[in-house]
């Protein structure tokens, strides 16, 4: 069946991509496919929605895929989602409103810990737990990854690196979104968006992700679970994901050959290969659909 499905996406042209704005929670987001289980997308810290371009045009021929911009990042506010609870609610709230249940969640570096936390807090919402570079239990990663919440100089770091970005937005602005993946270009792209973003807010979500403990809870997750990390991926190590997997029971492990951080980024095609070989095929959705269904009534 898989094979078939493949196959099937590869043949199909591209979804389109159309930008939405949820204004009941101030949330920005895309939205690929019309038809399919429900797919949805977060992003990490810094970050962006557009991260997930590649895999909501890929996906988004069978499924129905949203990618979020998180309180505080592009044009989503803060508000009051200053932790990762608080960003969980809320992306709850958002799959309430629009009917996504049960839907597989993905989420990407914080997006991954936010994922987490929502797959914790609502397992009513979620059928499919895909964990990319996930920095869940943040503060076990390498000290460098703690580099902006240094006593003397993190804020000041924080300020220069947005700085060095707006520097060099003439030049990363001018990389598309469909990119062809790599490590440059997105690279490039990546630092234009941080380089906007307010950075008091970020700061206090950064300090949230690494005061959150998630650890020994991990083993309450009963859905099927992927976790996915970067071949390279130096800020949430290979050992870091495989530490992860083995606290989920039945949690399957993949790494992307070749990537960094961001494998949907710079691997793209082999990130919706490896996620399309874990995602329900459409007779599987249907029962999970059928199954809710009688489980309301």
């Amino acid at each position: 069946m898989f094979r078939r499905s493949k196959q099937h996406a590869i043949a199909a042209p591209l979804a389109p991509i159309r930008v939405g704005y949820y204004a009941p929670l101030e949330l920005s987001y895309l939205h690929a496919g019309d038809h399919g289980h429900p797919v949805v997308m977060l992003h990490g810290w810094g970050a962006f929605k557009e991260l997930w371009w590649p895999t909501l045009r890929g996906l988004g021929r069978d499924y129905r895929c949203f990618a979020l911009d998180l309180p505080g990042h592009g044009d989503s506010a803060l508000g009051r989602a200053a932790t990762l609870v608080a960003l969980a609610q809320t992306v709850a709230d958002f799959c309430d409103a629009f009917g996504l249940k049960p839907m597989t969640l993905m989420g990407h570096s914080m997006g991954g810990a936010v994922a987490a936390e929502l797959a914790l807090l609502r397992p009513d919402l979620v059928s499919h737990l895909v964990l990319v570079d996930a920095a869940v239990d943040a503060y076990r990663m390498p000290f460098y990854a703690r580099t902006y919440m240094l006593p003397t100089f993190g804020w000041a770091l924080l300020r220069v690196s947005q700085a060095l970005g707006r520097a060099a937005r003439p030049l990363s602005t001018q990389v598309p979104h469909e990119h062809g993946g790599g490590w440059l270009r997105p690279w490039l792209r990546r630092n234009a968006y941080l380089s906007i973003f307010e950075p008091e807010g970020l700061h206090r979500l950064y300090r949230s992700l690494f005061a959150t403990r998630t650890g020994a809870r991990l083993a309450h997750l009963s859905m099927p679970t992927l976790v996915i990390s970067g071949q390279f991926d130096s800020l949430v190590p290979t050992a870091h994901s495989r530490r992860i997997a083995r606290l989920i029971a039945g949690a399957r492990y993949a790494e992307i050959p070749g990537a960094l951080h961001n494998p949907m980024d710079e691997r793209p095609v082999a990130f919706e290969q490896v996620v399309r070989s874990f995602l329900p095929q459409r007779d599987s959705f249907r029962a999970l659909y059928r199954s809710e269904a009688f489980s309301a009534s």
